[in-house]
């Protein structure tokens, strides 16, 4: 017995920027509350280093943007 495996072509389209600036919807965001757990921003919190750092750990812009989101203190 063969088996064939069909694959999906992925198309490429040109849009015009009038196309473009017409584009409505995407992704939406979860509640708050569905994604804020303090348990793991205290970890986070613990865990992170500056910006620019290359070290292993959460860079802080991802940790103030957790802290913004569920109104959390940002650590200093």
């Amino acid at each position: 017995m063969t088996t064939m495996t069909m694959t999906t072509m992925t198309t490429i389209e040109t849009m015009t920027r009038a196309e473009l600036a017409a584009v409505t919807g995407g992704a939406k965001s979860p509640p708050a509350a569905a994604v804020c757990n303090r348990q793991q921003f205290d970890w986070m919190a613990a865990h992170m280093v500056p910006d620019s750092s290359r070290k292993p750990g959460v860079q802080r812009h991802v940790v103030a943007a957790d802290a913004k989101l569920c109104g959390f203190p940002m650590p200093r």
